[in-house]
């Protein structure tokens, strides 16, 4: 007898020697803080489950826990023989109504891969037990536990639980909230507090009478949101977002979106940076969370038509190859030929201004003389270049943007956009967007001439360059300085406003992520007051007024003419005055102005339909055999192309407009092959099939030749 007993004891002692046990579960952070320690949530897991590792016992959860499901855990060896024998008796007696599986074998479960559950499966489960205590203590055990179990509602583990049913820490749990999860682990669908509370009541209230605790405690439960919003993306910590700031925004933001909605306008995103830092205070993914219309996607990440929002850049990339705030640029209907075809832009009022300077030419966003200045100061692929410098994920080359890089036919999104604008808030510095800390400190890279950044930065503040296109824009006016750019898209789909103090960057899209179009809505009247009371509370936010980025001492003030950007003489009006901003080697280029005996400003060639009907005779006189600028081109038909004739088009397509870079009105067409007509002030050739050559020539001594071929569908 005595040997059998030695026997038993030494294989129970030696038997977790033999025996592999499961890996514990570790202690894992998925919580998420915004920059004052707010909770915003815990990041799922993989299989969708909120967990988050408890790193110290909860005394008062463990006293629950081992009332409800192991009286004897601190005395068993893993296996309860006592529960065990019993469990066996009920089960011959048929009136089984507790099981004999202790916390430790109930953690072997967990710990292990789902599995039949059969004999051999519980045996399994109870050597691994023996195994788990031999080598890790009983409060290791009891920690590992309860990170690991379900308790229901996609909680696993007792932090991720208690933050769901109490909005708590686990250690803060009163003993009737503590009863309450102990009572989940057994069956935490059937006895789910919020669909079937009484079920849930009447086992915690057993679980409080076996401890001698009041059972007169109501439950006190309710779903709480404790899953971190899919845009704070999957890493855990302590983010650089401002909570309180962050709901501030989205009121703002979803205030204003309802006086839209008429407009056939479902949804806002915005982004706020801190450019003195590079944090990411406020990413504000969908105004109106609760809409069927993209509520939950997220808006500050998904690629837009950035409209006119790019044209500080195409400005920036002319300072650097030439032109200055106050080069004259010709916005008048002009056709331009590049790459990916030939175009004809148009403003987006449908409203030419003749010549005016960069400044009022981004001031008031005009389309074509932001496209000339992308073909004349670097064109598309130096374009392309710096926008991905700037962070901006641009897919293609310049071939399949062509020149409407310049009014928005690149699709960005809100927070690279808004990036890049802070880099031109820092005078060119950039710094990467952080958007955790701690984070380490950067000088940054100065990728951008600050001199340059400044011009832009001046120009976007100034609202007198965009008066004529804007007028007031109340929503673009403030207390204090501010630069801010609008962009709408093609059709209406998307509108923007952009802008920056020295402290702050904003960055605003309004519209609809199904691509439909809204009503009657600009960046001026979309994007712009959600911008406008979004600055404001910044100075609010900041504590005292915000400042504008400091202008670089490199820079001198010079007087100019507006009509030419030349200095301005004693010829030029008081009316047509203004001082701009240089850097010296600016000053050094700048041309002698071209003036007629009246000292009017001479205009070239590209002004010839232009001026005649909304030209100033006082100020401006017409020179039609000025040399333009551009290199004389055939742009329609053009040279080596294959031109077929289609029957189902009018005329079977045989007449073609024929156009050049030269004037219209002072072209004159000839063909040795073709017939020329001439029909409400345009010039058509008639084409047949073969190969043939137009002739165009234009004052004051220009020719141009185009050979191309027609065929015959």
């Amino acid at each position: 007898m005595g040997g059998a007993i030695a026997l038993l004891l030494a294989t129970w002692y030696t038997m977790p020697l033999f025996i592999t046990p499961p890996a514990l579960p570790q202690a894992e952070n998925h919580m998420v803080f915004d920059r004052n320690g707010e909770f915003l949530g815990l990041i799922p897991t993989a299989d969708g489950y909120r967990n988050q590792g408890l790193r110290a016992l909860p005394a008062e959860l463990v006293r629950c826990l081992v009332a409800a499901e192991d009286a004897r855990f601190y005395s068993h060896g893993g296996i309860d023989f006592m529960a065990t024998a019993r469990a066996a008796w009920n089960r011959l007696r048929g009136t089984s109504l507790s099981g004999a599986s202790t916390l430790t074998m109930q953690l072997a479960k967990l710990c292990n891969p789902p599995a039949p559950r059969h004999y051999r499966t519980k045996v399994k489960e109870a050597l691994q037990a023996r195994a788990l205590e031999y080598q890790h203590s009983k409060e290791e055990l009891l920690l590992a536990y309860l990170n690991a179990a379900d308790f229901g509602n996609q909680c696993r583990g007792a932090e991720a639980a208690a933050l769901f049913y109490f909005g708590k820490h686990a250690a803060e749990l009163h003993t009737h909230e503590a009863a309450l999860l102990a009572a989940l682990v057994r069956a935490p669908s059937r006895l789910d507090p919020l669909r079937h509370p009484q079920a849930a009541l009447t086992r915690r209230n057993a679980i409080l009478k076996k401890l001698g605790a009041p059972t007169d405690s109501p439950l006190g439960v309710q779903a709480r949101r404790i899953t971190a919003p899919t845009f704070l993306g999957k890493t855990p910590g302590t983010l650089t977002l401002d909570a309180t700031l962050q709901q501030d925004v989205a009121d703002i933001a979803l205030q204003e979106l309802r006086g839209l909605y008429r407009h056939n306008v479902s949804q806002a995103a915005v982004v706020v940076i801190d450019n003195r830092s590079g944090e990411l205070l406020v990413a504000l993914p969908a105004a109106d969370p609760a809409s069927p219309r993209g509520g939950q996607l997220n808006g500050t990440a998904i690629p837009r038509s950035a409209g006119s929002t790019l044209k500080p850049f195409v400005y920036l990339q002319a300072f650097g190859n030439g032109a200055w705030p106050g080069t004259v640029m010709a916005d008048v209907e002009t056709l331009y030929r590049s790459e990916d075809g030939i175009r004809a832009p148009g403003n987006y009022n449908n409203r030419y201004m003749g010549p005016i300077s960069i400044r009022q030419a981004l001031g008031c966003s005009q389309n074509v003389p932001a496209m000339e200045a992308l073909n004349r100061f670097g064109g598309e692929e130096a374009f392309l270049t710096l926008l991905r410098t700037l962070g901006m994920r641009l897919s293609g080359d310049k071939k399949e943007y062509g020149l409407g890089l310049a009014i928005g036919n690149a699709h960005v999104t809100l927070t690279a956009l808004a990036h890049a604008y802070s880099t031109l808030a820092r005078g060119g510095n950039h710094l990467p967007l952080h958007t955790h800390l701690p984070h380490r400190a950067e000088a940054g890279q100065e990728l951008l001439n600050p001199q340059h950044c400044y011009q832009i930065a001046h120009i976007l503040s100034d609202p007198n360059a965009r008066a004529a296109a804007f007028g007031t824009a109340e929503a673009l006016r403030f207390p204090f300085r501010c630069a801010a750019k609008t962009g709408t898209s093609s059709d209406f789909r998307d509108n923007w406003c952009c802008g920056f103090t020295a402290e702050y960057t904003v960055a605003v899209w309004v519209g609809n992520f199904d691509n439909s179009p809204m009503q009657n809505v600009s960046g001026i009247t979309g994007a712009g007051p959600i911008f406008h009371r979004i600055m404001l509370r910044l100075q609010e936010y900041n504590g005292k007024p915000l400042s504008f980025p400091a202008c670089p001492a490199e820079l001198t003030e010079v007087e100019i003419d507006t009509r030419s950007g030349c200095r301005a003489t004693e010829q030029t009006p008081r009316t047509c005055r203004a001082t701009e901003l240089a850097t010296a080697a600016q000053l050094s280029a700048l041309p002698e102005p071209r003036l007629d005996a009246r000292g009017r400003v001479m205009l070239d060639a590209r002004y010839a339909e232009w001026y005649p009907r909304h030209g100033n005779p006082r100020l401006f006189a017409l020179d039609a055999t000025a040399n333009t600028g551009r290199r004389p081109t055939i742009l329609i038909p053009a040279h080596g192309t294959t031109v077929v004739l289609d029957p189902t088009l009018p005329h079977n397509g045989r007449y073609i407009e024929l156009r050049a870079t030269t004037p219209a009105a002072t072209t004159e067409w000839s063909s040795p092959s073709l017939s020329i007509t001439y029909h409400n002030g345009r010039h058509y050739a008639v084409l047949t099939p073969g190969r043939h050559t137009i002739r165009a020539t234009a004052p004051p001594d220009i020719t141009m030749e185009s050979t191309f071929t027609v065929e015959q569908d």
